[in-house]
């Protein structure tokens, strides 16, 4: 059995759905707003790595050699000046 209320609400929201619709239309608005900025946020975090990456690669490229002396120093461990 229904309440004597339900055919009047039933009623009133049938002759004015403008606030569902408002409703709707607001909840799409938002969805489709978390989706672009979620897009959005991967693409960032995508070319941010990739720029990482690739100034770690040139960091390598770019680093001084190192002098025969130093490598002389790391292989037989510290000198002693004594």
């Amino acid at each position: 059995m229904s309440s004597p209320a339900t055919p009047i609400t039933a009623t009133l929201v049938g002759a004015n759905p403008g606030p569902a619709a408002h409703i709707a239309l607001l909840g799409i608005v938002i969805v489709a707003a978390l989706v672009i900025f979620g897009i959005v946020r991967r693409r960032n975090k995508r070319e941010a790595a990739e720029a990482e990456m690739h100034s770690t690669t040139h960091d390598h490229t770019l680093a001084p050699p190192h002098t025969p002396a130093a490598q002389d120093r790391t292989r037989s461990g510290p000198r002693e000046d004594a």
